[in-house]
């Protein structure tokens, strides 16, 4: 099978490439430089010619779309980006998709959501509160509207661990808690988290079985970003005193965000005999990942 990832400088796209060896990975982004990616494609999507040109020539199976602007707040500030990026090449890629007889899968999230009564079903009617939500939900339509092989899968929450890959809030926290840094965490947003590295078995999987179609991932543990912090430190054997409770109101964020969110997962469970990773097991997976205990070694 051949799988063309977009956005595979980004920390889900780069935790695809070492899900299952056997599939021939095809890495695209904007950067110039491979990162250590073979073989790897320059590509912007908003470019739609580029688009049609690349996926032309390689005619993958699979495109797994991981590309997207996920700043929340500089969605909220520059909506026409936000809509550029998140909707517009989704678009390109959908068209083209179709054409080559590739299958799309697209990334969305929880904030498709008001976040007033979660954790949500795939049945639950959406209602973002910001620019971001509504962009992921515009691209959700998209796909499912304009393409038979579709995968739409909304998410929230990644962590874990890649060396190549930039900060999530797990590994921001962990690092600023072994330093001894003070750290301020919402009490008041409720989530699962997801564990990257099994969303991404997870998408390899519903690839391999065709399975098409709206689902949520999410991981077993739902909490609040304050105990999430606690647990995260009780994991790593780091003291708690540092660790502050803090409200979204109070925080001045440009966009809303939806507080009781979360994902019910019981639709994958059923199509793909999976059982989601409780938050402690996936920090304990993370753990074992090639390069945590050199990068992290005074936390582990």
């Amino acid at each position: 099978m051949r799988v063309l990832v977009t956005g595979a400088h980004g920390f889900l796209g780069r935790s695809l490439a070492a899900v299952d060896r056997r599939i021939e990975w095809i890495g695209c982004d904007l950067d110039s430089e491979t990162n250590g990616l073979d073989p790897y494609h320059r590509l912007d999507l908003m470019d739609r010619d580029a688009v049609r040109r690349r996926l032309e020539a390689v005619r993958p199976d699979w495109i797994i779309n991981t590309a997207a602007l996920t700043d929340v707040d500089r969605c909220e500030i520059e909506t026409d980006l936000a809509w550029r990026i998140n909707v517009e090449a989704v678009e390109h890629l959908a068209d083209t998709a179709a054409r080559v007889g590739a299958g799309l899968v697209q990334l969305s999230t929880d904030y498709v959501f008001d976040g007033q009564a979660g954790p949500y079903s795939e049945g639950d009617q959406p209602n973002p509160l910001s620019v971001y939500g509504h962009t992921k939900l515009a691209s959700e339509g998209v796909v499912l509207a304009r393409m038979e092989r579709a995968i739409v899968v909304r998410t929230l929450w990644l962590y874990g661990y890649h060396p190549r890959a930039r900060h999530n809030f797990v590994t921001w926290g962990l690092s600023a808690l072994a330093r001894g840094e003070t750290i301020r965490a919402f009490d008041d947003q409720w989530g699962n988290p997801t564990y990257v590295h099994e969303l991404a078995r997870v998408l390899v999987a519903m690839c391999r079985a065709g399975i098409c179609g709206l689902y949520h991932m999410g991981g077993a543990t739902f909490l609040t970003r304050y105990e999430l912090m606690l647990e995260l430190a009780a994991s790593f054997d780091l003291e708690t005193d540092n660790i502050q409770r803090g409200s979204t109101a109070d925080a001045g964020l440009a966009a809303p965000r939806p507080l009781r969110s979360g994902l019910t997962t019981r639709a994958l469970e059923t199509q793909l005999g999976i059982r989601p990773m409780s938050f402690t097991e996936g920090l304990e997976h993370m753990r074992l990942q090639p390069g945590f205990q050199r990068d992290f070694a005074a936390s582990s």
